[in-house]
């Protein structure tokens, strides 16, 4: 098993998932409810509602691959709605997993005079 990740998609489920649930009842989730096809080179990711535990899933030829990952302190950053999330690169699942929140965007202004 390999993956080149860089010759993959990453779609984020905003929000809150229920981390009891595994990978055939994700990948339920990415077709019903984020409207994506689950068996395409993708890398879908959903988060738990307090934010510690992150999961993966993507197809790998005859089955899904799942990963978790629990964080004994602290919180992964999670975009609350699609608008923030939904297809994402890979340096922003990188960035995320470092403790980075590459989903805080600063407010756009448009001055008219001094």
């Amino acid at each position: 098993m390999y993956f080149d990740f860089e010759n993959y998609s990453f779609y984020i489920k905003p929000g809150k998932t229920d981390m009891r649930k595994r990978s055939t009842t994700l990948a339920i989730l990415v077709q019903n409810d984020m409207h994506l096809k689950p068996y395409e080179k993708a890398v879908f990711l959903f988060c738990s509602g307090n934010h510690a535990i992150l999961r993966a899933i993507t197809w790998d030829r005859n089955g899904f691959f799942e990963i978790s990952k629990k964080l004994e302190q602290g919180t992964f950053s999670w975009p609350k709605d699609e608008k923030d999330a939904l297809k994402v690169n890979l340096n922003e699942i990188k960035a995320m997993l470092m403790g980075q929140n590459p989903w805080r965007k600063f407010q756009t202004l448009k001055p008219t005079k001094m």
